[in-house]
């Protein structure tokens, strides 16, 4: 049988099935065709590969139905399908291959994944869905054939440009060489009006017409990010004046991945890291308490909170002078809702006003313009929870948490260079000297062995 396709993809809208790499982002912006490329492509590999099984969801099912199920059933002819079981959600090809369609914020829905063996999947707008998710899927791509043989399998996913896990696998080509993004734009897809992406151009701002129209991934820091990506990357390298304030940053790793990862720069400019995972705690002080010795560090600038506590009891034994910082607790500035907030919003300060020199970690520069806040209902400012944040972009912050620790650290000290001691002559005038130990010798120990500071 001579199957028909209604629908003729364009240059850029290549078939998944047609090329070598496994897992294909098809992303771009608004009216690119996206979610039709995606049907078209899962009809194409059920009907080339008779008895093959895919799924294809949303993080909604609502949403699906409402959207890439109607444009299921316009890409698949009538007399393609033997049966559409929608109390099942599950569509039967004529010759036994299968579609099954579902929402992915159902936990019953996850529970059924588990147990499946599928020859591809397909993920709409898969910036709503997370990176475990996706993960998920690869693990369940392990469908034969009735013919005893294995279908080429595909992961197949779209999405318009977003600051989360598909910019680092599939544009940045974090993933590997399995991994490929496909552009798809409106001047892309024949079948738009023809005055759709003017008419767009003329309300949209500036950065919509970049994400949604031109499918820029560049740039995708909204109005509701506490440190704009232009800024830090303005930061890379960048010559600063640099502070005699040695100061060390940690943020300590509570589970999994997550990394610890330890900072010591002078002032604002950030110069050695030591990146781990999975040590202990006490492993984790000695790499402090040896940094502390052979940099000259004056203050380790902790996070305190979960198993961070361990690590700041530790190196208050050692005699290491420690700022232990809480994220959680009360901010000393009204205009923040906690202490985390009012850390990111000082580091915010400091890019923004160039005073800023960071290393040129690609992991490091995403996660600092990471973090996004709100405004409460009492006014307050509030930054987006860690867990919040890992989820959307895929790994947790822990690059960008400890140097926002190193840079709060610095400004807890002095520079001795800088700054200047009134004594008293034997005549009784007053003059002005340099340092004379007013500098990291006339700190208060006491605000920094309590954590006050």
């Amino acid at each position: 049988m001579q199957i028909i396709n209604p629908y003729t993809p364009t240059p850029t809208q290549v078939i998944a099935h047609k090329a070598p790499n496994r897992y294909k982002l098809f992303g771009g912006a608004m009216g690119g065709g996206k979610s039709r490329w995606l049907c078209e492509e899962a009809k194409e590999l059920c009907m080339q590969y008779p008895g093959n099984r895919g799924v294809l969801c949303r993080y909604h099912l609502s949403d699906f139905k409402n959207s890439t199920l109607r444009t299921l059933l316009e890409s698949l002819p009538k007399e393609l399908i033997a049966n559409h079981n929608q109390a099942e959600n599950r569509i039967t090809l004529i010759n036994g291959s299968e579609i099954l369609y579902m929402g992915l914020s159902e936990q019953e829905n996850i529970s059924k994944l588990k147990s499946m063996e599928i020859g591809f999947f397909g993920i709409d707008e898969a910036s709503e869905v997370d990176k475990e998710s996706f993960l998920l899927f690869q693990s369940r791509l392990r469908r034969r054939l009735p013919n005893g043989k294995f279908p080429p399998y595909f992961g197949l996913l779209t999405s318009n440009p977003d600051d989360c896990w598909l910019k680092d696998d599939f544009v940045l080509k974090g993933g590997g060489e399995d991994y490929v993004f496909i552009p798809s734009l409106p001047r892309d897809n024949p079948y738009l009006p023809a005055d759709y992406e003017q008419q767009l151009r003329k309300s949209y701002p500036a950065d919509w017409v970049q994400r949604f129209l031109e499918g820029s991934w560049d740039e995708l820091s909204g109005g509701d990010v506490i440190i704009p990506s232009e800024w830090v990357r303005m930061a890379i390298n960048r010559e600063i004046v640099v502070q005699d304030k040695p100061v060390i940053g940690c943020d300590v790793a509570r589970f999994g991945d997550d990394e610890i990862v330890i900072y010591f720069g002078k002032g604002n400019c950030l110069l050695y890291q030591d990146i781990t995972c999975k040590k202990s705690t006490t492993e984790t002080a000695g790499r402090i308490i040896a940094l502390t010795n052979s940099k000259k560090s004056k203050l380790a600038c902790v996070d305190d909170a979960g198993v961070g506590g361990g690590v700041t009891d530790l190196l208050r034994e050692a005699r290491v002078k420690t700022a232990a910082i809480n994220g959680g607790s009360m901010a000393t500035d009204e205009r923040f809702s906690n202490l985390k907030t009012q850390l990111l919003w000082h580091a915010r300060d400091l890019f923004e006003a160039g005073d800023v020199s960071i290393l040129n970690d690609p992991i490091l520069i995403r996660q600092l313009s990471a973090t996004k806040y709100m405004h409460r209902s009492n006014g307050k400012i509030m930054a987006e929870p860690k867990d919040e944040v890992k989820k959307r972009i895929g790994q947790s912050p822990d690059r960008a948490d400890a140097f926002i620790l190193m840079l709060w650290g610095a400004s807890l000290l002095r520079d001795p260079n800088r700054e200047f001691i009134r004594q008293a002559s034997q005549g009784g005038v007053f003059s002005f000297k340099d340092q004379g130990g007013y500098g990291w010798n006339n700190h208060n120990d006491n605000l920094i062995e309590t954590g006050v500071i």
